[in-house]
């Protein structure tokens, strides 16, 4: 935070998960629990974006904090903050777990949140992974606390539940695997009646996280999220040899990313101390006791091959996000061998050994980043010093090695963070952050749907760069309206709506081709109307000098200059829209509409006559269901993705119902009431039995 004060405010974190969590947190404190957003148009559809985590508790406490709070970059430092503690005190307990002592705990526990990718990809920018990996230990406390026989199941049902419904697929698959390795520990000390209760408990947890994934699954047919293909392409692939690195402060690995095959800052990092102790450490004891640690084997065994493997696998991508599942083990079994204590024999070669593999890591630091030699330099004496320190205190002081290990993981950081700013790789966006300064600059200004014709390179360019003084005074990107109150058609997804997208040429994060302008002034599909008023825009922002040919200097008919600077003009329509009150933006001659209203939260309620097409400003997400009269009635998608209803004929009065519920929410609710109820007496019967089979034993 000394160095870069939106450290935490980074890339999708600052684009996507701030402003939705600020605008989930605002209509939960006014009563609401917003499945779909329809004004924010492709990126609105929050149910169905599964990492938002619609049905995780902590998460949604965290989103009114955040909605309270006066800075958003702020708020992002502060829930951050939170489940980076989170996992270093699940590290420890999962290592105490183990039969660690509390120091070499405390050492990888201290050290794991720091490392290369959890630090700079997950806690500064994908903070959705780094939610659900902070709950992984904990679910893997808890199992294994159960598969010892020290606890209660209730506890991996609750963490499991916590972990799942983060709704991050990366962290769901951590479960699964957690369960099976200590699945596979019961098996191997044929504990088949707990293996039993933990199979019971695992799929109880599965079955109540179902509603998290179902919305995503439904809603996949029209987003672009279509390709379950299994590629390489090598990107964000690393390497084996990537991890003889792990040590080294200052290496920066090679691969594929979106700026090249430059990384800009040590991914592959893990800890300071761990390659160059490990001539030092006892290993047989992971030879004798295999048994014991058998699930942390199975789980760092399937992520190094997951890690070096293809890029693309299902909905899985990026290797390099999986890293950190293979620190988590890695860091489990390096304080067990810590807790038995280095080896004094041979005492000389292990010096040399340390300080080859040192300087193995010190090559490789300068073979991947040349012009950094001074950094490299420094880094490589620092580690050694700690070293130095290390195995001294180990030889004169022992009960200190903890505590000097953790000062050295901070020195590190300190070298560390005063060379890489932040990760490079990604955007950082340098967004506004003061709520109340955005709302005031924005919220009056642009009223209505609002759609913003730019890219990131002509906005850029238009305002000498990107920063709250420059561009970002006129325009934003991603779902940065939500903070700012405008109902903006662009915002961010990582779903994508095809129509829509295809219409606007939109990408991911909001920005549109100079086609889009042009496009709105056309007819919507087949149907008589310009696309404008099929989507009931009311101020349109565009980029100066993007539109080429016919730009916002011919101003169209019913339109008008609003306001016109150095970066955008502004259009302003001048006469209100019909049907006030509701996004229905089209009806066909055959129909006459009595009344018109949008009613709750996203439904809509219309009184019509005659019969014929009606066009909705919302877009056509399956889970929309209308009726007439209460007779069902089919929601199709019209043009740019918008419903479309086909109105049955009415002699009389008739009443359009519209209304939405997320794809197999009524199931999934169902299994996850039953799910919780079933574990909650599946854990009291164990805990009856429990106190009964103590009390047989101490009558005895």
């Amino acid at each position: 935070m000394i160095r870069n004060r939106v450290f935490y405010y980074w890339d999708d974190s600052a684009a996507a998960f701030l402003p939705h969590w600020f605008r989930i947190g605002e209509l939960l404190r006014q009563g609401n629990w917003p499945a779909l957003m329809p004004e924010s148009w492709m990126g609105g559809n929050y149910a169905s974006e599964a990492m938002l985590g619609l049905w995780n508790p902590v998460s949604l406490g965290n989103y009114v904090i955040v909605s309270l709070l006066p800075d958003v970059a702020v708020a992002a430092t502060f829930v951050k903050t939170e489940f980076l503690v989170l996992l270093a005190v699940g590290v420890y307990v999962l290592a105490r777990e183990y039969g660690s002592n509390r120091g070499a705990a405390a050492a990888v526990a201290t050290a794991l949140p720091f490392s290369g990718y959890t630090l700079f990809f997950d806690a500064s920018a994908w903070v959705a992974g780094l939610m659900a990996f902070a709950w992984l230990p904990w679910v893997w406390w808890a199992a294994r606390r159960f598969a010892t026989g020290k606890s209660n199941p209730i506890w991996l049902l609750v963490f499991g539940y916590l972990a799942m419904t983060v709704g991050n697929p990366y962290g769901a698959l951590g479960v699964v695997f957690i369960l099976l390795g200590v699945a596979l520990e019961l098996a191997v000390t044929k504990n088949w009646r707990k293996l039993g209760h933990l199979v019971i408990t695992g799929g109880l947890v599965g079955a109540s996280s179902l509603v998290v994934f179902f919305p995503l699954l439904g809603s996949a047919a029209v987003t672009w999220r279509t390709d379950n293909s299994i590629r390489n392409d090598g990107f964000l692939v690393p390497n084996l040899a990537d991890l003889i690195g792990m040590s080294a402060p200052t290496y920066q690995a090679q691969f594929n990313t979106w700026t090249g095959s430059w990384i800009s800052f040590p991914i592959t990092y893990m800890a300071w101390f761990v390659v160059p102790l490990v001539p030092w450490l006892a290993w047989s004891i992971l030879r004798d006791r295999w048994r014991d640690y058998l699930g942390l084997y199975v789980f760092a065994g399937i992520y190094i091959l997951l890690l070096i493997g293809p890029s693309n696998l299902w909905l899985f991508r990026w290797p390099a996000r999986l890293l950190e599942y293979v620190y988590l083990p890695l860091s489990v079994l390096f304080a067990v061998l810590l807790t038995k204590g280095f080896q004094k024999s041979a005492a000389r070669t292990r010096i040399v050994l340390t300080a080859v593999l040192v300087g193995l890591g010190a090559y490789l630091s300068m073979a991947s980043t040349p012009t950094g030699y001074r950094w490299h330099a420094l880094a490589t004496v620092l580690v050694l010093l700690m070293l130095g320190a290390v195995l001294y205190t180990a030889r004169s002081r022992p009960k200190f090695v903890a505590l000097t290990l953790v000062l050295g993981t901070a020195a590190t950081l300190g070298l560390q963070v005063a060379h890489y700013r932040g990760n490079l790789n990604v955007n950082p966006w340098n967004f506004p952050h003061n709520v109340a300064e955005m709302k005031q600059r924005f919220d009056s200004r642009y009223q209505g749907n609002t759609l913003l014709v730019s890219d990131l390179g002509a906005l850029e360019k238009n305002s000498g760069g990107m920063s709250p003084e420059t561009s970002w005074q006129h325009a934003l990107f991603g779902s940065q309206w939500e903070i700012a109150g405008v109902d903006a058609l662009n915002s961010y997804t990582g779903l994508g709506y095809s129509a829509f997208s295809e219409t606007f040429c939109m990408n991911y994060f909001g920005g549109t081709c100079p086609a889009a302008y042009s496009a709105l002034w056309k007819n919507a599909g087949s149907f008589n109307v310009q696309l404008a008023d099929a989507v009931r825009l009311q101020t349109l922002v565009v980029a100066n000098g993007y539109v080429k040919e016919n730009g916002p200097e011919n101003v169209p008919a019913g339109w008008s200059v609003q306001e016109r600077n150095s970066v955008v003009t502004v259009l302003k329509r001048d006469t209100a829209l019909p049907y006030a009150g509701s996004r229905l933006s089209y009806v066909s001659p055959g129909v006459q509409v009595s009344s018109a209203a949008s009613t709750g939260f996203e439904g809509e309620k219309v009184t019509y006559r005659g019969s014929g097409k009606v066009l909705f400003a919302a877009l056509a997400w399956p889970g929309w269901t209308a009726t007439v009269d209460g007779k069902d009635v089919k929601v199709e998608q019209g043009p740019a993705g918008l419903i479309q209803l086909d109105l049955p004929t009415s002699s009389g009065e008739s009443t359009v119902d519209l209304s939405f519920s997320p794809p197999g929410l009524g199931f999934g609710w169902k299994l996850l009431i039953g799910a919780l109820l079933l574990g909650l007496l599946h854990s009291l019967f164990l805990a009856v039995a429990a106190r009964r089979r103590s009390g047989v034993s101490a009558s005895e």
